[in-house]
């Protein structure tokens, strides 16, 4: 069973995910970083975003997926909320749907800016399920 919890770390925050596999982590990570950025319950899945990342390890590839969220979001004003993926652990790389709305300020209520995911703290394993920990620079 997958989900994720934050944690405080000096001036930033962290996220831990847990999934049965390492898509399902990779998801609820990225529902855990936007969770800091906006309150998804005001989020509806009307649009949709596909994104790409290739990557030189898995720990390159965690990072890379949360930054390339962190400019989409800031690029094109999309929020996800849910999104669908299949990871290649060997290539290393991924191919997500996200779904989400673009910002609309009179219905959404944005929190906490996320400015990037980081190598400090990271970490990824596998005890029966898939579990990330990541910090991330508020």
């Amino acid at each position: 069973m997958g989900g994720y919890k934050l944690f405080a770390h000096t001036a930033d925050v962290g996220v831990v995910a847990k999934g049965d596999t390492f898509s399902d982590a990779m998801s609820w990570l990225a529902t855990g970083m936007f969770s800091i950025i906006a309150d998804l319950d005001s989020v509806e899945p009307r649009d949709s975003l596909k994104i790409s990342v290739t990557s030189t390890d898995r720990d390159a590839l965690v990072v890379d997926w949360l930054n390339e969220l962190i400019y989409r979001h800031e690029t094109e004003s999309f929020i996800p909320k849910t999104f669908h993926m299949s990871v290649d652990e060997v290539a290393p790389s991924l191919i997500a749907r996200c779904e989400g709305e673009h910002v609309d300020e009179r219905r959404h209520v944005m929190r906490t800016a996320v400015k990037a995911a980081t190598y400090h703290g990271l970490h990824t394993s596998y005890h029966g399920e898939w579990s990330i920990r990541v910090v991330l620079d508020v």
